[in-house]
């Protein structure tokens, strides 16, 4: 399958939608993650970048070099960059009735604007270090259709597939409703 058969999926995904995509680097993993998040923000949407092994400022540098008016778009509240851990944390807040920080301006958005709410979440460098229980826990409870309406993408380095013998891919498939591989799409549902 070609990149833009792959961006059109991508921009075709329901609210709710939850998915998993691996990845050979990080230009590869930009090159369908970036046009993913710049739409939501096109169409009033808020979009939102949590990663752990992408320092905040080569994240912001890569999206301006991708054509991204990242400062405009956080002035905006439509783009947001933060990391992997405060996500997660919201997450958690949201799961507990409590309210957060992050939330509250993603859910505010969306109520001023109807636009679409679409999350990109690189969790890679957590599943390196030994929480792979833990990830895989927290996969698991979004299940394959998320509860929020917002279209979330989890992005793994693809090296990771053969954590655990493969048990790891097994576990992320099953916790997905799409997974996208270097060239391939499949629906999960």
């Amino acid at each position: 399958m070609e990149k833009s058969d792959i961006l059109r999926t991508l921009q075709s995904l329901a609210p709710n939608s939850h998915v998993v995509l691996f990845y050979s680097n990080l230009d590869a993993k930009h090159e369908l993650v970036f046009p993913f998040l710049q739409e939501a923000i096109q169409k009033q949407g808020v979009a939102v970048y949590a990663a752990e092994h992408e320092s905040s400022d080569d994240l912001r540098e890569a999206m301006r070099h991708w054509g991204i008016y990242v400062d405009r778009y956080e002035r905006e509240h439509s783009l947001i960059i933060t990391d992997h851990l405060e996500f997660m944390e919201a997450e958690d807040r949201l799961n507990g009735l409590r309210s957060s920080r992050l939330l509250n301006e993603l859910m505010e958005r969306l109520m001023k604007l109807a636009g679409p709410i679409r999350v990109v979440v690189d969790p890679t460098i957590l599943a390196r270090h030994g929480t792979v229980d833990e990830l895989l826990d927290r996969e698991r409870s979004l299940g394959r259709h998320l509860d929020l309406p917002l279209t979330m993408i989890c992005c793994y380095e693809e090296t990771l597939a053969n954590v655990r013998g493969g048990e790891f891919l097994i576990e992320i498939l099953q916790a997905h409703s799409h997974a996208i591989f270097p060239g391939i799409v499949l629906q999960l549902t």
